[in-house]
Formats: C-alpha cells, structure tokens, sequence
C-alpha cells in the first residue's frame, strides 16, 4: 500500500472548503495549510464559490481534470459517498475523512461504511478513516488536521511518530509530549480505520529515514499478519515500536467498541504477540512518553547490568527494587571500581551498588557525575541510573557535567531528579539524557530499555524462521475419526505411547499382553469430546478380563451418551508416568495459530497463567517459552528429583507450531496431558484433541 500520496502529496483537494478559516473542519484544514507553509496545489471543493482565498474553488471533486493526490473531506457522512461516487476512477489516490456518523455510531452508520468502502474501491482510492481528526508531517508542512494543537506556526518536526485510533487523545498525547522536550514529525488519525490501518501506516512510517521511533495508540488490531509483517520491519531496521492497547478489559473493550466501531481481540492473545516480536506496550500515556525519552535520548545497551548511584539511600531501595523487578540485574561493584570510588568519596560511603554516595555530594555536582563516569567506563556494567534529590545549589554544575557525559559515554544512563529547581526543572526537560521525577520510576524504565536491547539481539535470528524438512508436505488435510489425526499429528513429530485403536475386545487383550502391564482405555470417536464425564476412560487396568470388561463398559457408556457418535472402536494405551503438561494450539481470530503451554491435569487450574506464543516457532523460541513456564522448576528436578527432558517437550512446542501453520481450516489442538519423561526419554501425548 504505497502512503506516500498522503504524507507527501504534490496536490491536495479540501471538500466543503469555506472562506471562514475559524469554522473548525474544512476552514482550518486550509488555515493550517497555509501557516505551516505547505508548498504544493491546494484545490478547494464547494459549490457555492468561484474563489476561495485566491483559489480556484472547483464545484466538485470531478471538476478537477488533473491527478489529486488526497482529498479531505470535511461534509456530511452521506454527502461523502456521493461525493466519492462522482470521481472518475483513478483521479483521487487518497481519500481522508475528517467526518464521524459512521460505524462508530451506530448499524446504520456502519452500513454507510461498507458503502463508503465498496464506492472508494470501485474508484481506486485509499480510504483514511472515516472519524480522523487528520494526518501531518511537518517537514513539508502537509498540516491536516482539524486540531487546535497545530494552530501556531514553527512546531518542530522531531524523529518521532503516531498512528493513534483517537484523534482528541493522540494530539494530546503531542501537546504533553511537546512540554516535556519530546518531538513529533508524523501525527495519523486513523480513526474507524475502515481501509488503512495503524500496521499499513507504521510500515510506511518505519521507511521514513527521518523516523526513529514508531508510537500507536490502539483500541484494535484487525489483521494480525500484517502486524506481525510491521513487527519483523521494525526489528530489523532496529526502530523500536511503543503502543498504548487499551481494552485489556470487559469495560475498556465495550468502550472501543463504542468509540471506533471495532471488535477488540484477546488481550492476552496481543500481549503474546507484543512479547513475541518485542514490541513495548506503555500501560498509560504518561509511560508512552517515559519509554519515549529513553529510548530517544539513550544508545543501545549491550546487556542488562545496571548500576544504581545517589547521596539517598532511600533513592537507591525504591530504584534498586523497581529495576530488579523489571528485568535488569544489579551485580556488585568489582573491586577496582571500589578502590577508585573510595578515593573520591568520604570513609562512610555504601560502596555496594545501590551506591551510597552520601548526603555530602548533593553539594558537589561535579563529584555526583565524576562517580557516574567511572561505573559507566568500567566493563561490569551497561548501565547506570543516577538518583537525586533537590541539588538546588549545584544544580547547574551537575547539569552540565551530565550534558558533556552524554556526548561521551557509549552506553545508557538515567537521571532520576526529585524537586529540581524551577529554572533547572525547566531545562531539564531538554536534557540530552533521559530524566525522571521519580527513582522507581526512572528505574522501571531504564530497565526496559536493557531488556528491550536484550530481546531484540535474541530475536533478530529467529525472524529468519524456515520450515524443517522433516514436516511432511503441506496439503489439506480431513481430521473427522480418531485414526485421522492420529496419523498426522505423528507425521509432525508428536510422539505418543504405544498405543492401538481395539475394535473387537480381543484385540485390546492382545495390545495388553503385549505391553505386559496396566493399561489404559479411552473411546475412540471424534464426535465424544468429554470421555471422562461419561464414563469412556479407564485407566490403570489389567489382567485379560478386566481389559475385556473396561472395552466393553467404554462402548456401552458411549453409546448410551450418544447413540449416534460414530465409534471407531477403543483407544488401549500403554500407562506411562511423568509431569503432566498442556500443550495447546488455538487459532485467534485476528492473529492466526497461537500455542499455548501450562501445567497439565490435576494442576492446571492451580499453577498460574499459561504462556502464549504466537506459530510457527524456532526451538530455541520453545525453549524460552518453557524456561518461563509455572512448572519450569519442577523440570529442573526438583526436592532430589531427576531432570525431566526439555528438549523433548521443546521438540513437540515447535512440531504442533508447525501442525498449526501448515493447517489453517484447525481452530484447535488440545495435547492434554502430555507426559515428560526423564531426561533422555522423551515425552509422549497421551489424550489429544483436533477440532476444525
């Protein structure tokens, strides 16, 4: 989808342009076109006028015998149809509409939108919005907006970006971030996002050399693969990308619904993907711009090593607890790096990191920054944050020292600052590093900035993801018996115990001789979901009559729960011990093939919150999933018991991984439980679920 027709038109026609530049919608898209020196044709459109502000005023859209490259439209919701309706094809690349009253309101406006959709393609045109309060780049003054925001000429363009789904909130979130020394270049109102949506912008975005750092704000995400696509873009051209995704709740959800029209996906789905491709979500608009300054005004770390300095020692538990919690480690002060602080620093310091500098150096500015220059020359850490409270006498000195460190230093620091003085805290915001009022805070933050760095050098070898050769070919599949999927689920690698689907009772007499001990029986029918509930699993059983009774109680008890389920016969299992674990594949509606691991059996519902991650996956991607798991100890061996094998149960994360990517008609796997083994011995599934 080729944006550039919208943040660098040659040509721009305003719809319902009016002489009145104060009347908010069509008259203050041309004012601030005019303030912010926009250099190219602007083409007015209205009917009632010959000239507006010394231009041509054309009666409609095809009217205009040349190319526009965007159209605004600032008219009623139904007048924006016919509008459309009227271009000749391919006249208008773009079309952005300021105006509300479609699916945002109500089924009928939501009618009026597919309507508006169907007649803008027919017309070859691109569709932003409807219910967008504009779009602006302010390098080259293409201001289109109705905000009050942009009412003031010489705004400065910065390397930051936003796609926001709120119009009134994203140009907030510009006024707060301007206040705070932050600045924007690229500002999109995407509003009902009817055609375009916050990936396809933030694709063309993140291919602006002048963009350094992609922001949205979204109520929901309609095509998860082309998320994904933008995700993979941004790590590989190492542009961070921060949302704010609201809607985490029934309430915020309902809300979204209200305010865009959209249908909001699982929360947890999206924070997996989030997690997946690293994407930062900010938990509100002041943590947005939090992440913002420090990634705007920090280099790249190269691990998560922070130090902690202040003349506070409660500074440095609020700090030092905040940043541990968030990922970073805080290892201790190596002895050379000790000898040296302690020529500089009074006998009664804390030389430990948290560093103690003592309530003296708030005194001594230039002492402050000297000992932040010597923890961050020295090779045990990537980072440092720097704590500190009041300094209104050396305000000035420390300021300047931590001005000059920026320019020199290679790696990241923060300042945590509490009550500069006015004239300081006013200059602070500014500052070439990122500054804080709060330790916890400014801790939180500095240290997602490490894990981010961390995840990205973690990540960019897993986006060259291929399939392994040993998966058999991709073809559609059928999984309507037992027996089905079975052999495919096998075909990709998940192991199970020996096992046969016993028609005749004789033959699970047989199975069991074989095995030579207890088994178990389960009824083999693709339309019986809940075996146990009706009494069609039996475990544990052994001799040759009980096997004989278990088979024929199985039948017996399916066919009475459901006379007519189609009965393949009975699953007999060899019996297997282990750590029971869940595995699961579930297909979101927006996102595709997610697998989802947890506790299994009995402890499922005790032992935390399962991971998500989104397939296919690589086996060092299940790898970390299962380090993170609730049951990851117990793996481990646990209270003198032996390893279980991990690798194995890697081995079946990324075969079902696969299963999912290569079937798209499966909307669920369940392999529940399976069985991991001592290390060396595998993991079996030994129940298992395929639903289409």
């Amino acid at each position: 989808m080729n944006l550039s027709p919208l943040l660098h038109p040659s040509s721009i026609a305003i719809v319902g342009a009016t002489n009145d530049v104060q009347r908010l919608g069509a008259g203050t898209v041309l004012k601030f076109l005019e303030k912010h020196g926009y250099k190219g044709k602007i083409l007015p459109v209205n009917p009632k006028y010959e000239n507006i502000r010394e231009l041509r005023c054309y009666p409609s859209l095809a009217n205009i015998e040349t190319e526009v490259d965007i159209a605004v439209f600032a008219v009623p919701a139904k007048r924006v149809v016919e509008a459309i309706r009227d271009v000749p094809a391919g006249r208008v690349k773009v079309a952005l509409i300021i105006t509300s009253g479609f699916g945002e309101l109500d089924e009928q406006g939501g009618q009026l939108e597919r309507e508006l959709l169907e007649v803008a393609r027919s017309r070859q045109i691109t569709i932003v919005g409807p219910n967008s309060v504009g779009v602006v780049n302010l390098s080259n003054g293409v201001v289109l907006t109705i905000s009050q925001y942009f009412d003031r000429p010489h705004i400065s363009a910065g390397s930051l970006a936003l796609v926001s789904q709120s119009g009134a909130f994203g140009t907030a979130l510009l006024a707060q971030a301007e206040i705070e020394g932050l600045s924007f270049g690229y500002f999109v109102s995407s509003g009902n996002e009817v055609d375009v949506e916050f990936a396809d912008f933030g694709r063309y975005l993140l291919d602006q050399n002048d963009v350094r750092v992609l922001c949205g704000y979204i109520e929901s995400i309609r095509n998860g693969d082309n998320f994904v696509q933008l995700a993979r873009q941004a790590a590989l051209k190492d542009k961070p990308i921060i949302v704010l995704k609201v809607g985490s709740t029934e309430t915020g959800a309902a809300a979204a619904r209200s305010h865009t029209g959209a249908m909001v996906g699982s929360d947890d789905v999206a924070q997996a993907f989030f997690d997946a491709f690293n994407v930062l979500r900010a938990s509100d608009g002041e943590n947005l711009l939090d992440l913002l300054r420090v990634l705007e005004r920090t280099p790249q770390s190269r691990g998560k090593r922070l130090a902690i300095l202040s003349h506070s020692g409660g500074a440095d538990v609020m700090a030092a607890d905040a940043a541990t919690l968030s990922g970073a480690e805080l290892p201790p002060l190596p002895d050379d790096l000790r000898a040296k602080l302690a020529t500089m620093l009074p006998t009664f310091a804390s030389l430990n990191n948290p560093l103690d500098m003592t309530g003296g150096a708030s005194l001594n500015g230039k002492l402050m920054a000297d000992c932040l220059k010597e923890v961050l020359a020295h090779n045990a850490f990537d980072a440092a944050l720097l704590c500190v409270n009041l300094i209104w006498r050396e305000g000035q000195v420390l300021m300047d020292e931590l001005a000059s460190l920026a320019t020199a230093t290679h790696k990241p620091f923060a300042v945590s600052w509490v009550a500069p003085e006015n004239s300081i805290g006013t200059a602070l915001r500014t500052a070439p590093y990122p500054v804080f009022s709060d330790p916890a805070r400014a801790a939180r933050v500095l240290a997602r900035r490490l894990t981010y760095d961390e995840t990205r050098r973690a990540l960019l070898p897993a986006l060259d993801q291929s399939r392994p050769d040993a998966l058999p070919e991709r073809r559609e599949r059928k999984f309507d018996s037992v027996e089905s999927q079975t052999a495919t689920l096998k075909a990709y690698g998940i192991s199970m115990p020996r096992q046969v689907i016993a028609k005749p009772p004789a033959d699970a007499v047989k199975f069991h001789a074989e095995v030579g001990g207890p088994v178990a029986l389960k009824i083999a029918s693709s339309d019986i979901m809940h075996r146990t509930e009706i009494g069609a699993v039996l475990v544990g059983v052994e001799g040759k009559a009980a096997v004989m009774k278990a088979h024929e109680t199985i039948v017996q008890n399916a066919k009475r729960y459901n006379p007519q389920a189609r009965i393949e016969g009975v699953l007999v299992q060899e019996m297997t011990k282990g750590l029971e674990v869940f595995v699961g594949l579930k297909r979101d509606v927006t996102f595709g093939p997610v697998i989802v691991l947890g506790a299994g059996g009995v402890l499922a519902e005790l032992m935390g919150k399962p991971q998500m991650h989104p397939a296919p996956m690589s086996r060092k991607q299940a790898k970390s999933m299962i380090s993170k798991s609730c049951f990851a100890p117990l793996l481990a061996g646990y209270r003198g018991s032996k390893p279980l094998d991990r690798a194995a149960l890697a081995d079946m994360i990324v075969a079902l991984s696969w299963f999912g990517a290569d079937h798209p008609n499966v909307k669920e796997v369940d392999l529940n439980p399976i069985i991991v083994r001592p290390e060396g011995e595998g993991c079996v599934a030994i129940d298992y679920k395929v639903f289409t």
